[in-house]
């Protein structure tokens, strides 16, 4: 292929769901394979709009050439021969290729590692509009990498990039603005920024936002918002989010008190690596058992595949718990989800007597999941888990009668195992406990409402008869009392008018 065309196809800058893409997964290696574009523009030099837009529609496979030869050499670690590919085209000004020759200066790839050189290169993609060359310059300028440190220049940089919906640049935009990196401050600018990168699926977005919203920072002071905030980068596997909600749940801050569930999060927050963590733990004395546990931390971090790695080294060598992790990970995790896999690994600990698996594989047949919808061997599994003192199992037995799925409805036993699984610990149990507690109060309400009503009722009522028997009588009176000279009339008591 001649070389401006590859120059054409690979300098097409798009817009896909609203956000400026280059075609490639920014900040991650370049993806080869041609996007789904929803507008198209051609940058600086090439061919006509139709031609580029046939470009588009061409599989990247279906194209030969120097750029897709130092792909596939990228690819498969020949860093040299990449290189040696890539140099020609970064020198003919295609941005992509620069990108490339950056990474590799950066990372000693191909080439003695040298960050002047990566500057060099990042600096020429970048004026070319790359949106990642913008980020990666901006790092180089943050941390004086190649570079005396310039946290102005580099403000600039992360700030271009982030225009162009880089995700992580608008986080460090955020971040510049909150503590005046190389721009004045601004609490709301800074807010802003941090929303975006929130938005985004940036945890140190969501967990710097929450702060200042923690703080009153660019706004009023929200504990709510700032717990939620936390939450969300807790979910996403982020230590400093998880810290920070423990403390939230510690000291009732936006969140009902729970020192349980703040102490609970501390412990997975320092096993994640959190000094923050760390520090809580030890000035409240307390020993974190999670330290250590591998697989638990990959979990927490979202290492989905880590974790099932080290579970099944540790299921095959007899460990139950292991069993039920996995059985719990490839029911619930929707990247890893396989029914399949997690009703084996139950079944596997149940054979060996273990309360959660009972649980875990009850569930299964109650919502049918990956089986048939089976109430009564969901109903004998919690049983079997109630005999063994699972919390859990307890809980959802109680949910059988309640529903009356597998068994005859009962609503007083059900209440009554909630009762009991709630002295367990199970949170789920307390809050049924709770819903009843309010329904059986509505319920006296409106029974005392609808006696109050009666007596009203009846009250009136024998008010209108007196009145009706005082107006008859006073009525008699009057007519026997008038005559030719003189009338009499009834007026009837205050309490009748």
């Amino acid at each position: 292929m001649p070389q401006n065309h590859i120059e054409s196809q690979r300098r097409r800058v798009c817009f896909v769901g609203g956000r400026l893409s280059s075609g490639m997964d920014p900040g991650n290696k370049r993806n080869l394979e041609v996007p789904i574009k929803m507008t198209c523009q051609t940058k600086k030099r090439g061919v006509g709009a139709l031609a580029a837009l046939l470009l588009a529609l061409i599989p990247t496979a279906a194209l030969s050439g120097p750029y897709e030869e130092a792909v596939t050499a990228f690819r498969a670690k020949e860093y040299t021969k990449a290189v040696s590919l890539f140099r020609p085209l970064a020198e003919a000004d295609n941005d992509d290729a620069q990108w490339y020759m950056g990474t590799f200066y950066r990372r000693g790839q191909g080439v003695e590692k040298s960050y002047k050189t990566a500057l060099y290169w990042y600096d020429r993609s970048a004026r070319n509009g790359d949106v990642d060359s913008q980020y990666e310059l901006a790092r180089l300028y943050y941390f004086g990498d190649g570079t005396p440190k310039d946290h102005k220049a580099a403000f600039g940089w992360y700030l271009a990039a982030a225009k162009q919906g880089h995700k992580k640049a608008a986080y460090d935009v955020g971040y510049a603005y909150k503590n005046a990196g190389g721009v004045k401050t601004s609490y709301s600018k800074a807010l802003k920024w941090y929303q975006k990168a929130s938005d985004n699926g940036i945890n140190s977005g969501s967990t710097a936002l929450g702060i200042m919203y923690e703080n009153g920072q660019g706004t009023k002071k929200n504990f709510r918002k700032a717990a939620k905030l936390y939450a969300k980068a807790a979910d996403n596997g982020d230590a400093k989010g998880r810290a920070f909600l423990g403390e939230m749940y510690y000291n009732g801050k936006g969140i009902v008190t729970d020192k349980k569930q703040g102490i609970a999060l501390y412990k997975q927050a320092a096993a994640m690596g959190s000094d923050y963590a760390k520090t809580r733990l030890e000035a409240l004395g307390i020993r974190n058992d999670l330290l250590g546990d591998e697989a638990y931390v990959a979990y927490l971090k979202k290492d989905f595949k880590g974790a099932i790695g080290i579970w099944k080294k540790r299921a095959l060598g007899g460990d139950a718990t292991a069993m039920v992790n996995l059985g719990n990970i490839y029911k619930d995790v929707k990247s890893v989800q396989s029914y399949e896999k997690a009703k084996n690994w139950y079944e596997l600990a149940v054979t060996v007597g273990n309360a959660e698996a009972m649980t875990g594989l009850g569930d299964m047949y109650n919502y049918a999941l990956g089986v048939p919808r089976n109430y009564k061997e969901a109903y004998r599994l919690y049983s079997s888990a109630v005999y063994e003192d699972d919390p859990k199992g307890v809980y959802m037995f109680a949910t059988m009668y309640d529903d009356g799925h597998g068994v005859e409805q009962d609503k007083e036993k059900a209440i009554k195992l909630y009762q009991v699984a709630a002295d367990m610990g199970n949170a789920d149990a307390k809050s049924m406990l709770k819903f009843y507690a309010k329904k059986e109060a509505d319920q006296a309400r409106w029974d005392q409402m609808v006696a109050n009503l009666d007596a009203i009722r009846r009250e009136q009522a024998e008010k209108k008869r007196r009145c009706d028997e005082l107006a008859y009588k006073g009525r008699l009176e009057a007519s026997r009392r008038s005559g030719q000279y003189y009338s009499f009339r009834y007026v009837p008591p205050t309490e009748c008018r």
